[in-house]
């Protein structure tokens, strides 16, 4: 009879404890052995829990005693900790201080010591070195115990530090030397610095240095190796890269395949490649971008375009983009985050991209635009994610800016002398997108009050609704000017041209001049001006304006055109004591500079006024047009306020003022110039080159031309007043926008010279 064997008894585990542990808690130990009492015991549990100790890098060695009795095992761990570190230092550094490679340490007193975590603090000290340029530099350990622990100190040898003194190709021969430097961002140490090794820089040069190639025909050129030798001196070092340019191609044939929802035209008239030119990698890359936009722009949104190469034995490339298509996409949800103080509606009414809609790469593009133009935001970007299928929800991420402003000061100019103001606007009170605007300015020879509201989507519709009332008074180089009026005006956009609005509007005034800087003659001021004098003259007039702006940013465009045209008709039908007609145009385009990132502005402004219905009414004085200034409506550079007029209305008068005493009464006679009134026609041209200084900080270098004439007759298109000068613009968080312009003007009446102009708002710039 056969006994059967008995069953091996199950062990569960009993008191655990730990021994040998000085600097490490021996509840971390226990709860890292992860073997708690009362869990079942296996001696492969037992392993597990001795490796995860030994993991940590606290020990090094980790025994496990057994204790058994019954079905309990009792464990006692036994650890023998590291040597902790109790100094760190360094030894031979000369050229760099001991506290700049402190800074680049990980490894602290009191850390458990780890060959391998000290080996890892070599290599970082050396690559601080060679991108330090000390590319000889090396760097070993050294340990010390003491009786506080271990001690650390790392040896340098520091070497001499190195530059690229010279860049030197091997097996080029297409290309001069010259070249081929200009393709790597490392460059030979030079007058203004150069010469910097960085290992990854290495890697980048070679990818730009074959770019250059396979962008000129060289299809096969591959950079087998790069190398440093020494040069003249210990500290000169050469850069030797070894190029094999393989044979210079042509294109041959250009096809493209597989494509049923684009036609064939559209996707030829997108190929930026032609058989018979050189082979250029970048263009094939263009017109792969080319052609996802215009399927994006149908809405496919996920198709592949893959360029299938065959060279032939003439040296040429056969090239097929092929096409896998897909189903198309469309727009499951439009979402926005980001907008804090801009409420929702606000931004979605912009928004040409809706819910349902197949996808449409120029819709994104389009809503950027708009919503930036808005001015509420300093960026917009555009997310999208998939959905279902090949449908794409659509993010819309807003950053607000500041666009309230506030401010008050004083300023000075020469025309209105020292002024005080108050400014208090906001561009999107309360979030709805609504625009208020009170100014307060009071001054010896100025005084300023308005207030301006605009409301650009009344009763939710894209119609712009604002009214404006306004007392100002104004002295200028001749006579003293009060204002006191209203206006309202209403607008709406236009399909057609598309970026554009119209707007008309009703503005009631009465105007009151008086001459107050110097007593005329009557036949003097009957010269200079026919208008009533001293009395309030009612204004009655109409406004007809055309808008469109595709610009790219409302404060710093980078592209696009603005175009303004404006139109005030005044007296005739519309009543008042006046009759006249005024029209302004202004033309901008904004574009890339060949300098990039500059930007090239070209501004053109043209201006013209006259008689309007009763030809026996001329037109009043202060409607006529005068250049000069920075900030003024009409604007010119290197000239005083309102400086320029027709040759024929500058005037050298003598002015009369009595002068009574008690004994007897004195007239005294002053002679002074006069430049007014001024002309009915006026034109301007700018050329601007802005670019950003340190971000909100642009600056712009600028000329400046322009002239005014009485008759359209007389109009001479190169007889121009001609500035130059330089300027700066700074958008400040509730202040807005304010500039300064330094110009020189060079044809002005009283002798060339440089004049300043500050700035305030975005109208001049």
């Amino acid at each position: 009879m056969t006994e059967t064997p008995a069953a091996p008894v199950e062990m569960t585990v009993g008191v655990l404890r730990v021994r040998g542990n000085v600097f490490v808690d021996s509840a971390r130990i226990v709860r890292t052995f992860d073997l708690p009492g009362g869990s079942h015991y296996t001696n492969d549990a037992v392993r597990r829990g001795i490796r995860k100790l030994i993991a940590l890098g606290l020990f090094d060695d980790v025994a496990v005693d057994r204790a058994p009795h019954g079905d309990v095992m009792d464990l006692v761990i036994a650890v023998r900790e590291r040597l902790r570190l109790a100094s760190i230092g360094f030894s031979g550094n000369k050229k760099r201080e001991t506290g700049e490679l402190e800074r680049k340490l990980f490894l602290h007193t009191g850390d458990a010591y780890s060959p391998t975590q000290v080996r890892t603090q070599i290599d970082s000290l050396v690559q601080y070195y060679k991108d330090e340029g000390f590319a000889r530099a090396a760097v070993t350990a050294r340990t010390d115990t003491t009786s506080r622990g271990l001690g650390l100190t790392f040896m340098v040898t520091e070497g001499e530090k190195v530059r690229i003194t010279h860049i030197r190709f091997e097996g080029d021969s297409a290309f001069a030397e010259g070249q081929l430097r200009k393709t790597l961002k490392t460059k030979q140490k030079g007058l203004f610095g150069g010469g910097d090794l960085k290992d990854e820089t290495f890697a980048e040069d070679i990818e730009k240095l074959l770019a250059y190639y396979r962008n000129n025909g060289f299809r096969d050129a591959k950079v087998t190796g790069t190398r440093l030798e020494p040069g003249q001196t210990a500290k000169d070092l050469t850069l030797v890269v070894t190029v094999q340019e393989g044979p210079r191609y042509l294109f041959g044939t250009v096809t493209w395949s597989g494509n049923t929802k684009v036609a064939d035209a559209v996707l030829k008239g997108v190929t930026k490649i032609w058989p018979g030119t050189m082979y250029d990698a970048s263009r094939i890359q263009k017109t792969m971008a080319d052609g996802y936009s215009e399927y994006t722009e149908h809405g496919y949104l996920y198709v592949q375009i893959e360029p299938r190469e065959e060279p032939t034995a003439d040296r040429h490339v056969d090239l097929t983009f092929a096409i896998t298509e897909c189903p198309p996409s469309h727009i499951r949800y439009v979402n926005i985050s980001g907008n804090k103080g801009t409420r929702e509606k606000v931004i979605r009414r912009e928004v040409s991209v809706h819910e349902g809609d197949r996808f449409r790469r120029s819709a994104l593009v389009r809503t950027q635009g708009d919503l930036m133009r808005l001015g509420f935001f300093e960026n917009v970007d555009l997310d999208f994610t998939p959905a279902e299928s090949t449908d794409v929800d659509i993010t819309l991420r807003v950053k607000e800016k500041a666009v309230g402003t506030a401010s008050a000061g004083a300023a000075y100019t020469g025309t209105t002398g020292l002024t005080g103001f108050i400014d208090v606007g906001h561009n999107n009170v309360l979030g709805n997108g609504q625009q208020i605007a009170v100014h307060l300015e009071r001054g010896a020879r100025r005084s300023d009050y308005s207030l301006n509201f605009t409301e650009p989507w009344f009763h939710d519709t894209p119609t712009l609704l604002g009214y404006s009332v306004f007392n100002t008074q104004n002295q200028l180089d001749l006579y003293e000017q009060r204002r006191v009026g209203g206006s309202v005006r209403v607008g709406r956009p236009i399909r057609r041209p598309d970026y554009s609005r119209i707007s008309f509007g009703y503005q009631l005034e009465n105007v009151t001049t008086t001459y107050t800087t110097i007593k005329l003659t009557a036949d003097q001021q009957a010269q200079l001006s026919a208008q009533t004098l001293g009395v309030p003259v009612l204004t009655s007039s109409v406004t007809a304006d055309f808008q469109r702006n595709s610009t790219d940013n409302p404060f710093y465009p980078h592209k696009g055109t603005k175009l303004v045209w404006s139109n005030v008709f005044a007296g005739g039908p519309f009543g008042g004591s006046v009759n006249y007609h005024l029209h302004r145009v202004e033309g901008r385009l904004y574009t890339r500079s060949v300098v990039s990132p500059i930007t090239t502005m070209l501004r053109g402004r043209l201006g013209f006024v006259d008689e309007y219905a009763d030809q026996s009414l001329p037109i009043p004085a202060y409607v006529r047009l005068r250049l000069g200034g920075g900030s003024t409506v009409d604007p010119l550079r290197g000239y005083d306020d309102y400086m320029v007029v027709p040759a024929e209305n500058i005037r050298d008068v003598v002015a009369y003022d009595t002068i009574r005493t008690s004994a007897d009464t004195v007239v005294v006679t002053q002679r002074t110039r006069v430049r007014y009134p001024g002309g009915r026609l006026a034109t301007s041209f700018s050329l601007e080159e802005q670019f950003a200084i340190v971000h909100p900080l642009h600056g712009v270098l600028f000329f400046d031309a322009g002239n005014v004439w009485n008759l359209a007759k007389q109009y001479q298109p190169f007889n121009l007043r001609k500035a130059v000068g330089a300027g700066v613009r700074l958008e400040i968080p509730i202040l807005g926008n304010i500039g300064f312009d330094y110009a020189y003007g060079f044809d002005r009446d009283d002798g060339a010279r440089w004049v300043g102009h500050f700035l305030l708002g975005p109208a001049s710039f």
